[in-house]
């Protein structure tokens, strides 16, 4: 890494966050457009801005884009089958429940979302501090400093506005009966303008945090009326400043291990609190410093296999984990769960937690990330071009798939289904599921082709404008501080 790259890094954390759960690093890597080891870019590759062969540039952290990518993907699989099947309770939890797809770990493909969310989490954890921890042990708090208080301007722009964007694109959609709304207990309002000053109600509830922060820090839940989705950003929004404020007060700690355990506590206070997503971030953080603890300690000779089987076998738990029905159904403690009996069963249900399965997801994230950043081989997966173009979508993605599902993906599946001549919901027939795969190849096409505008022509802007903003205020400060001084 040359001096030039590495005081960016630590300049400025927000550019290393590039979607809605922090998890890019932006600076991590890089497409271009063409050069002559890499493949001259193909109609496919221009409609979904995916990165032709030879056009990728990796950094050292390009595996947590890769992560949040496939991450991202998950949700999209466990809210797309829910067109199609429902997969989350449990295997047999009632005598209707008798899909394959939801035995223990397959069931984890598809009905992982929650896991998913708890990963994103500890990767906003990781990719929010780690630039900042490296000066912390490099004795240079002058740089975090600066680096966390420019993010901290910058924080809200990047996670609201893109989300702001997309609601008010529902309200019109849903005003003049383009799509369904995505709240089912919506009620329109009698004119446009009466809408229109919904809308700006919502957001204000949505953003502000007189309306949002007390649930959103006890890691709560809260559907907005327009976008069911986005109840994670204001989690993402404070979980993040309490990675800045960490980080502020824990700069000048002398010792490397008191400060790890200091977070460490802080984590497992967080989960006995309630506040889930506050012990993934933490987690986040605490990998980052361990990380970056080995680098400095550790010798480049790959690790024994002592060392790889017992990562291994933590990233088996987790991906099992993962696939955890939730505990917020009706009678779910009382109902049978195959393969999932003992979980349950180790699961503190008197913490305060809205769904206790929140739990075991939490460390179901924890655990993937911590042991996908010990296998190298697992971790090279991540670094592969669909994966990394995952992860460069995935804010998008993540952002849109549930509007686009009610504005067009339902009427595709209802004209396929008719064309075939399927049954609705005829879940044991043949052609039901060939209709359904053909639906996730035309739908996913599209999404991705969808997600890719949005990450152009909204997701970066967002990130310019907060910039630009920023530069402007910073031109602005020693003017008034001169005009002061006059005065």
């Amino acid at each position: 890494m040359g001096p030039g790259q590495e005081k960016e890094e630590c300049i400025d954390l927000e550019a290393l966050v590039r979607s809605d759960h922090g998890f890019t690093a932006d600076s991590n890597v890089q497409w271009q457009p063409f050069n002559p080891t890499s493949q001259e870019p193909t109609l496919f590759h221009k409609l979904l801005s995916y990165p032709p062969k030879g056009s990728l540039k990796l950094r050292s952290t390009s595996w947590l884009d890769g992560v949040r990518g496939i991450a991202s993907l998950e949700v999209y699989l466990f809210h797309t089958m829910g067109v199609w099947v429902t997969l989350y309770p449990a295997f047999h939890s009632s005598p209707e429940q008798t899909s394959p797809l939801q035995f223990p770990l397959i069931r984890t493909i598809f009905v992982s979302g929650p896991a998913a969310v708890s990963l994103f989490f500890a990767i906003s954890g990781y990719v929010l501090t780690q630039s900042s921890l490296r000066s912390i042990r490099e004795r240079s708090p002058e740089k975090v400093y600066a680096a966390v208080s420019s993010s901290m301007f910058r924080r809200g722009f990047r996670l609201y506005l893109p989300p702001i964007c997309l609601t008010f694109c529902e309200m019109v959609a849903t005003r003049f009966k383009i799509g369904p709304p995505l709240n089912f207990t919506f009620v329109p309002e009698e004119n446009c303008a009466l809408q229109f000053l919904d809308w700006l109600a919502e957001t204000n509830r949505f953003v502000n945090p007189f309306y949002n922060f007390s649930r959103a820090v006890q890691g709560v839940t809260t559907y907005t009326k327009y976008d069911a989705v986005i109840w994670t950003i204001p989690l993402e929004f404070y979980g993040s400043f309490v990675c800045y404020i960490l980080l502020l007060l824990l700069t000048r700690v002398p010792a490397h291990y008191l400060r790890m355990c200091t977070v460490a506590a802080i984590s497992l206070l967080s989960m006995l609190l309630g506040s889930w997503h506050f012990s993934c971030f933490t987690a986040g953080m605490l990998l980052a410093d361990y990380n970056l603890h080995q680098e400095t300690t550790t010798s480049t000779s790959p690790p024994g296999p002592k060392h790889t089987m017992l990562w291994a076998a933590v990233f088996a738990f987790a991906f099992y984990t993962a696939g955890l029905p939730t505990f917020a159904l009706s009678d779910a403690n009382l109902k049978p769960m195959p393969g999932f009996e003992t979980m349950r069963s180790l699961t503190p249900m008197w913490l305060r937690l809205e769904d206790h399965a929140w739990f075991m997801w939490s460390i179901s994230g924890i655990c993937l990330l911590s042991s996908i950043s010990q296998l190298p081989r697992l971790k090279g997966l991540f670094e592969t071009n669909f994966c990394q173009y995952l992860g460069k979508i995935s804010f998008s993605l993540y952002l849109i798939h549930e509007f686009c599902i009610v504005l067009f993906g339902l009427k595709i599946q209802g004209f396929l289904m008719q064309l075939v001549g399927v049954e609705s919901h005829a879940n044991n027939a043949l052609q039901y599921w060939f209709v359904c795969g053909v639906w996730y190849g035309i739908f996913t096409l599209l999404m991705f082709a969808l997600a890719a505008r949005v990450e152009k022509w909204v997701d970066m802007p967002s990130v310019r404008f907060a910039r630009w903003l920023e530069e402007k205020v910073l031109k602005s400060i020693p003017l008034v501080l001169h005009r002061q001084i006059i005065e």
